[in-house]
């Protein structure tokens, strides 16, 4: 039991660092698309130690990625969108909000090193427009 509290401290503790390495670097809180790509790929913002499973590493990147949506969906909620109104549950935002970004990538309209949370907050106002 003592061992599992141990490790959960960790993994909280590595999250949280995790996520203040989100906006670090050279362009201070920009996080580049190809970073957000890496965190929906199971690679967290910064590594870990090698005690963890790739099931504790993909499940930290995947929270880094969720807390990271919920900011940029929260930063414009009820004013330039209205993602609560549509009734879908967040992982499904996440997942189209993530395919658009994708789909963009894919036909070349932005590139790997464009901030995610302007290209995020373009897509929610065409997908959940307030009415």
């Amino acid at each position: 039991m003592q061992i599992r509290s141990i490790v959960l401290s960790m993994s909280l503790f590595s999250a949280l660092v995790s996520c203040t390495a989100l906006g670090t670097g050279q362009d201070n809180a920009r996080v580049p698309l190809d970073r957000l790509q890496a965190l929906s790929n199971g690679q967290p913002v910064t590594p870990l130690p090698p005690a963890f499973s790739a099931q504790a590493t993909k499940g930290i990147a995947n929270d880094q990625l969720a807390m990271y949506l919920a900011g940029v969906i929260d930063s414009g909620e009820g004013r330039s969108w209205c993602v609560a109104t549509s009734g879908l549950p967040p992982h499904e935002v996440n997942q189209q909000l993530l395919a658009e970004l994708q789909r963009d990538l894919q036909q070349q309209k932005v590139t790997a090193n464009a901030n995610s949370a302007v290209l995020l907050a373009s897509k929610l106002e065409v997908l959940f427009p307030c009415k």
